[in-house]
């Protein structure tokens, strides 16, 4: 057991170039009216658990920002920037596992992303088609950091009770495929499942979530939709 425990996580890892890619959105199937403006701050924990023979650890904590753009009633554009801030126990999960990764010795990282998100029906279903990249600081005295991965995370968004002003509950699959800076590509199913609390969902949102990819990541984003005055009928 504690074998293909050990396998479990190290075939995780080496698929993903050894760090747990961003897999939360803190988002559903509500689009921006055309015109109006986005704000969202996050706060993210993503944990490595494969099996009891395996501790959980804390790999990365993230803190994001993102601005979307109502282009049309059925079409918003988002860019989104995360910092991923590796903890001590990155570290010791590659040496305790063995694993020959480059990056043991990072200490952060940047993602950057632009999601085209497209409604499917209204509130209930849309799809978003997200390209992101992941960069890397400088991670010892001879090795320098610069552009890691390209990655494009297909995703559905499936929102139930959204014609509540007050809560929703959405259910999020997709799929990360990462290609490696230095050579390499990998593909790895996720899913997530998040809540909208609000007095009015279209002004604002608390999003708690929570999703599972190999790494178990949960966290909270804060959202705020301003009304620019040009939307059309």
């Amino acid at each position: 057991m504690k074998t293909k425990a050990i396998l479990f996580v190290s075939l995780t890892l080496l698929l993903t170039g050894c760090f747990a890619p961003v897999n939360l959105t803190y988002e559903s199937a509500r689009m921006l009216d055309e015109g109006n403006i986005g704000l969202q701050g996050s706060y993210s924990r993503y944990n490595v658990v494969a099996d009891s023979a395996v501790e959980s650890a804390n790999l990365n904590s993230n803190f994001g920002f993102a601005l979307g753009y109502g282009v049309s009633p059925k079409y918003t554009i988002k860019f989104r920037y995360e910092r991923m801030n590796m903890t001590p126990e990155f570290n010791e999960v590659f040496q305790n596992e063995d694993i020959d990764n480059v990056l043991d010795e990072l200490s952060s990282m940047n993602y950057f992303e632009i999601d085209n998100k497209i409604m499917l029906k209204d509130g209930v279903l849309a799809l978003g088609l997200p390209i992101g990249v992941y960069t890397y600081g400088k991670i010892s005295a001879d090795q320098q950091g610069g552009f890691g991965w390209l990655s494009f995370d297909p995703r559905l968004y499936v929102t139930m009770w959204g014609s509540s002003d007050k809560f929703e509950l959405t259910v999020i699959p997709k799929i990360h495929i990462m290609v490696a800076g230095f050579g390499g590509i990998g593909v790895l199913p996720g899913i997530s499942l998040g809540m909208g609390l609000s007095s009015d969902l279209d002004k604002w949102a608390v999003r708690p979530e929570i999703g599972f990819d190999g790494f178990l990541s949960f966290g909270v984003g804060v959202n705020f939709n301003m009304n620019t005055g040009r939307s059309q009928d």
